[in-house]
Parts: structure tokens; sequence; C-alpha cells
């Protein structure tokens, strides 16, 4: 994207500039959006370079061919003020819409990326111009869970961080010597919501094998008839004799 001269009438492709996305190319894998989840992707975070080259050409005041804001919402800028990179189907194009050349510099500090757009200046002093994002509707986002049969009952884990859907407008407003002139919408944007994602277990333990009953022995047989039940004989209690019977009118000795 750096060192690229455009000619009156000329168009600079973001997408033609930086594809292929790949590992030979130089990038590494980083966060992207796909249906509507964050995954980790070849070249994720391109569009960090696309949004910056679109903020420097709205500032620039160059025509913008081609610009398509991301599914969901990005932290990096405020609505409305992104720009997508997907495929061929999602493209930054500015085309130079001045009578003279116009040169585009990019340039790299640690993890900062910053344009400059060179060429003539030709608008009037006194001239300023703001860009004003202007939210219309959030939608809150919600919690939607994945079942995995292979993790236990009680196992939750959250696998993918969710946005906000919101509808947004974006506003160009032209001021001279301080008094507002001008105030243009440039483009109207539907970002959609995106639930967190959790993986849910969904797997019962087994439930533990009951404790074998200790074995009953079964009552030995004598064979010997039924038992006899008639009560043993009480044992009389012994008699006691008596002597004779005294005489009280015995003498001793007698």
């Amino acid at each position: 994207m750096d060192g690229v001269l455009l000619m009156p009438g000329e168009t600079l492709s973001g997408y033609e500039r930086m594809q292929p996305f790949t590992i030979k190319n130089g990038y590494k894998m980083a966060k992207a959006y796909q249906n509507g989840l964050v995954i980790d992707s070849v070249g994720g975070g391109a569009c960090q370079i696309a949004t910056t080259l679109y903020q420097a050409a709205l500032r620039a005041e160059i025509t913008i061919t081609e610009r398509k804001n991301h599914s969901m919402i990005v932290g990096y800028v405020q609505p409305s003020g992104d720009a997508a990179i997907a495929g061929d189907y999602k493209d930054i194009k500015v085309t130079n819409n001045r009578k003279t050349p116009i040169y585009v510099e990019a340039v790299t500090s640690g993890r900062d990326v910053t344009f400059t757009i060179w060429g003539k200046e030709d608008r009037p002093a006194g001239r300023t111009i703001e860009f004003v994002s202007e939210v219309l509707s959030e939608t809150p986002k919600g919690k939607t869970y994945i079942d995995d049969d292979s993790k236990s009952k009680g196992y939750i884990k959250k696998q993918s961080e969710g946005h906000k859907g919101r509808v947004s407008k974006l506003w160009k407003i032209v001021k001279e010597n301080g008094v507002e002139v001008s105030k243009d919408l440039i483009s109207s944007d539907t970002y959609r919501k995106a639930d967190d994602i959790y993986i849910r277990g969904t797997r019962h333990s087994a439930p533990a094998a009951p404790a074998a009953p200790a074995p009953t022995q079964a009552p030995e047989s004598d064979n010997s008839g039924p038992a006899d039940t008639q009560a043993a004989p009480e044992a009389q209690a012994p008699e006691v004799s008596q002597g004779p019977a005294f005489d009280p009118n015995l003498n001793p000795g007698q």
C-alpha cells in the first residue's frame, strides 16, 4: 500500500495491493469475522489497514469508489468509520479526483500504521471538515450454547466474544471560518449482533455399580422328620417324710 502514485482518474484497490493473504506473503494468524463468529485467520487484521486508508481518503476528500462496512462492529474506530476487506466482494477503492497526481504513503511504527495522502492543496484556507458518527439503535448481544457430549455436565467455557448490533450513520460536516456550511451523509450502516458463544458439557457421569449382596446360606436339613413338640415332664419335688409326733407328756430320757 505504500508508495502508490495515482494520476488523475486512477483508482487504488486495497484488496489488489494486499492480496494474497498467505503466510508466504508475510501474513500471520489473527482475529477475523466469519458467519457471525470471531475466528483465527491468516491475514486477520488487514481490515485495520483498509480502515486507516479509508479515514485518510475521507480527510483528503478524494473519491471513495468502493467501501463496505464490517458485518459486526469493530472496536478500533467509531461506527460507520470502518472499511472491510473480504475476498474480492468487500474492498476499499479510492480514486484521484484531482487535476494533479497524488501519492499514497503508509508507514508503521510498532503496532501503529499511518497513511498520508500527498498532493497539491487547492482547498480554501479557513475550511475545516469533521466526521461525526451517529448511532441510531443498538441490539444487545445474547448467549448461545453449543452442546458437547465429550465434556462432563457442568463444563462451561466461552469460545467467542460477542458484539452488540448497531445501526449507524456517518456525517461529513464542513465549516468555513468556524461556520457550518454543509452537513452531508457519507454512509448508513447496519452491524449485526453476535452472541457470546459457550461450549457446554452434556455428558452424564456413569452411575456407580451397586454392591453385590452377601450370599444367603440355605438351611441344612437333617432328614429326621418332624420335631417332637411334646414338652418334657416336670420334675416333682421330693416329698419330706415326717418323724413321730411329739408327745409333751413324756419325760425326757424316760
